[in-house]
């Protein structure tokens, strides 16, 4: 077979393909076989007529024309990895002979869009920002003190009023033109003052409660509330105080320390913790280093990505998502219809960061093949292995399925693409983060919180119904729960 680029604009090529005479007496001789087995003729079984009388039967017209229709995507699959192309979308086949005859070749045309050729810009001693990973004293401070309010006594206190910081219990009703709001009882309602778990107003009104005190005081209620009845209304809200506690926190010394952890003084155990800080510091440092070179790297680079390729990439995102909304029990359409948006317009959202995905990774493969980087089947393997105790999935089977299905090649491609970057990474230059100037805050009106009705008479409930809790929308997950690890694509970055 002999295969020819005869014309290429932008992205689309055309290729003309000849197939021999004797290739195609060998197409028509294995596809003359499998209809022998599967034509019938009465007085022989299924599988048993002779090809000679099943060729009679059929005609040399309708089998040549079942051959090509057969044969023609394998044709065009040989002649593009001939051309080392990597087709992106159906190809438009023209065939040049009006009726292939054996004994003659067989040539057609094929019009398709390919993956842009890359024209790298300068990719080694590329400059990224790279942040230190030094770890300060306060942020051990942080940790050690979050650690010791883990470890706190909550004190019942008698004789003083309630302050912000306190832990109090009490018990809520509320009512509109004296109505009893049932939705807003609550009895033995614990929270702490200042958490902003509840109303703004009611914080406000109880600090500075005694035990036993009761206080009634108007609370307006926000527009966004679920229950259209009330929402806006303002009504008459009820605190009794009936327990403050106070927290009490454990003193740092090398007592304690040993008391609630395996060191023995504290100056060992902010040795520990800033080892550990240390540790995701710099993981966390070296991540955003290697994302940032490998995005100059893009950025250095030229060229013209088909519209077809971003599209099926932001069709594959938008997939992802749905499947991790659904794996963390969510509804996707319940998604859409609450964030008022259309498949449509996700798509066309997520374009921009498809294109810049598609890019990133078809200038790794550039970078791959212009240093001449090869992956071996041992690592291969090595990372199939990682892949399936990640998914808790027998090594060999797995590997064997990926083998089997031909999606072990996307495999190689991103163990190719890591190599890529491990070598920009390794070439770049470190700078200093440039600093930006930081802005005066400027007074702002508190957002509003979405609440949602709680059931009549049902004291827990009816305190989250004065709590303050935003509706919370699904967030784009990372992390995807399958059976079986996923196989990276070649168009991901």
């Amino acid at each position: 077979m002999k295969s020819t680029l005869s014309e290429r604009e932008g992205n689309t090529v055309k290729l003309d393909v000849e197939v021999s005479s004797e290739e195609l007496q060998e197409a028509f001789d294995d596809r003359m076989k499998q209809l022998a087995r599967e034509v019938r003729i009465p007085g022989f079984r299924q599988g048993k007529v002779p090809m000679a009388m099943a060729r009679q039967r059929l005609g040399d017209d309708a089998i040549m024309a079942d051959t090509v229709e057969e044969h023609m995507a394998r044709w065009f699959t040989a002649a593009v990895l001939e051309l080392g192309l990597d087709p992106v979308d159906r190809p438009n086949v023209e065939v040049q002979d009006e009726a292939p005859e054996l004994g003659k070749q067989f040539a057609f045309s094929a019009t398709v869009t390919v993956m842009p050729e890359v024209v790298l810009g300068q990719y080694k001693g590329v400059e990224a920002p790279k942040e230190s990973a030094e770890v300060e004293d306060k942020e051990v401070d942080v940790q050690t003190d979050r650690l010791r309010d883990q470890f706190a006594e909550l004190r019942p206190v008698e004789k003083r009023a309630a302050k912000t910081g306190d832990y109090i219990t009490a018990d809520f009703s509320a009512t509109l033109d004296g109505v009893p709001v049932d939705q807003m009882i609550a009895a033995d309602f614990a929270y702490e003052l200042g958490s902003a778990r509840i109303f703004p107003e009611i914080e406000t009104q109880t600090v500075g409660m005694d035990t036993g005190e009761e206080r009634t005081f108007p609370v307006t209620l926000p527009e966004e509330l679920d229950d259209e009845h009330m929402a806006g209304k303002t009504v008459d809200f009820t605190v009794k105080l009936k327990e403050i506690k106070e927290k009490v926190l454990p003193p740092y010394t090398d007592q304690w320390v040993s008391e609630i952890s395996e060191f023995k003084t504290l100056l060992e155990l902010r040795q520990d913790i800033r080892k550990r800080l240390t540790a995701g510091k710099e993981y966390s440092v070296d991540q955003r280093f290697r994302a940032l070179a490998v995005r100059a790297v893009s950025d250095n680079a030229t060229l013209d990505l088909p519209d077809v390729v971003v599209t099926e990439q932001a069709e594959e995102m938008v997939d992802d998502f749905k499947r991790s909304l659904e794996s963390q029990g969510a509804d996707f359409q319940a998604y859409l219809d609450g964030s008022g948006i259309s498949v449509q317009q996700m798509l066309e959202d997520m374009k921009p960061q498809a294109a810049a995905n598609v890019k990133t990774g078809l200038v790794l493969d550039a970078v791959a093949k212009a240093e001449g980087l090869e992956v071996t089947d041992a690592e291969v393997s090595d990372s199939v292995k990682e892949m399936a105790v990640a998914g808790r999935v027998e090594p060999k089977a797995f590997e064997s399925r990926l083998r089997q299905s031909g999606r072990i090649q996307g495999v190689k491609w991103q163990l190719l693409r890591e190599k890529a970057a491990d070598l920009i990474v390794a070439n770049a230059v470190a700078t200093k983060p440039v600093e930006e100037p930081v802005e005066k805050p400027t007074e702002a009106a508190a957002p509003k919180a979405t609440r949602k009705k709680a059931p009549a008479k049902a004291s827990a409930a009816a305190g989250e119904a004065v709590a303050k809790k935003p509706a919370a929308k699904p967030a784009r997950a990372t992390t995807k729960k399958k059976t079986e690890p996923e196989v990276p694509a070649k168009e991901e970055a």
